[in-house]
C-alpha cells in the first residue's frame, strides 16, 4: 500500500512546487490572491524593532494561518500544510522583492563583491495548534558585478519575484562564486528541513 504524499502548499512560488514534485510529493497549491505581495500587515515589511531572524519566521507563520482559514472556508479535507518564506539579509537589512528596475539595481549593487545571508523559514502542520517550524541558514558570496552585468540582469524578468532581486537557479547563478549551506534553501525550500518536518506529519518519502 503506497503512502499518500499529498499536502497543501501555501505558496505561489513555482520553485517550491517544483522542488516538492521532484522529491515525489503531491503539492496542492492553496495560495490564492490572499498571498499577493503585502497582503497582510507586515507582509514584506520589517516591523519596528523586528530582527531579520524573527521576520522570516513571522511571515512563514502568517502564510500558514491565512491558508488554514481558506481550507476551513472551503471545507477542504485535512492534509498537512507547508508554508515558507525566504529572506535575503545584508548589513542586518532585509532585501525583499524589488518593486522596480531601480530598486533591483540597488539591491545587486549592495550584494556585489560580498557575502550575504539567506534564511528560509518553513512551517508545517495540520492546524494552527500543531505548527512546527525550521529555519535554513546559508551564506552566498557574489563576485564584484559590473554596471553592464547589473543593467542587463535587471532588464530581464528574473529579479522581480525573488527576495534580494535574484534567483540562484537562473542567470544570477553566474554572479555567485561560493555558497555555504543549502542550495535548495537559497532557492526557497530547503530539502532536508522540509522532508524532516513532513515526515513528522506522516509524509515519509521512504515508507512505501
Amino acid at each position: 500500500m503506497s503512502v499518500n504524499l499529498s499536502l497543501y502548499l501555501a505558496s505561489k512560488s513555482p520553485r517550491r512546487k517544483e522542488i516538492l514534485e521532484q522529491l515525489g510529493f503531491n503539492p496542492i497549491v492553496i495560495a490564492s490572491n490572499d498571498h499577493t505581495l503585502r497582503n497582510f500587515q507586515g507582509d514584506e515589511v520589517q516591523l519596528p524593532g523586528e530582527s531579520p531572524e524573527d521576520y522570516v519566521v513571522r511571515i512563514a507563520r502568517e502564510k500558514a494561518l491565512i491558508a488554514f482559514e481558506k481550507i476551513r472556508r472551503e471545507n477542504r479535507p485535512m492534509l498537512p500544510l507547508l508554508s515558507a518564506d525566504t529572506t535575503v539579509i545584508v548589513d542586518r537589512d532585509i532585501l525583499g522583492k524589488p518593486d522596480n528596475e531601480q530598486e533591483a539595481y540597488s539591491f545587486l549593487e549592495r550584494l556585489s563583491g560580498r557575502v550575504h545571508e539567506v534564511r528560509t523559514a518553513i512551517c508545517v502542520g495540520t492546524s494552527e495548534n500543531n505548527l512546527k517550524q525550521a529555519v535554513s541558514i546559508s551564506e552566498v558570496r557574489f563576485k564584484t558585478l559590473s554596471h553592464e552585468e547589473i543593467s542587463a540582469y535587471v532588464q530581464t524578468a528574473q529579479p522581480y519575484d525573488k527576495a534580494g532581486g535574484y534567483g540562484i537557479q537562473g542567470l544570477a547563478g553566474a554572479f555567485i562564486s561560493e555558497i555555504k549551506g543549502s542550495y535548495s534553501g537559497i532557492m526557497g525550500l530547503p530539502v532536508f528541513e522540509t522532508c524532516e518536518l513532513l515526515k513528522s506529519f506522516g509524509l515519509d518519502l521512504f515508507k512505501r
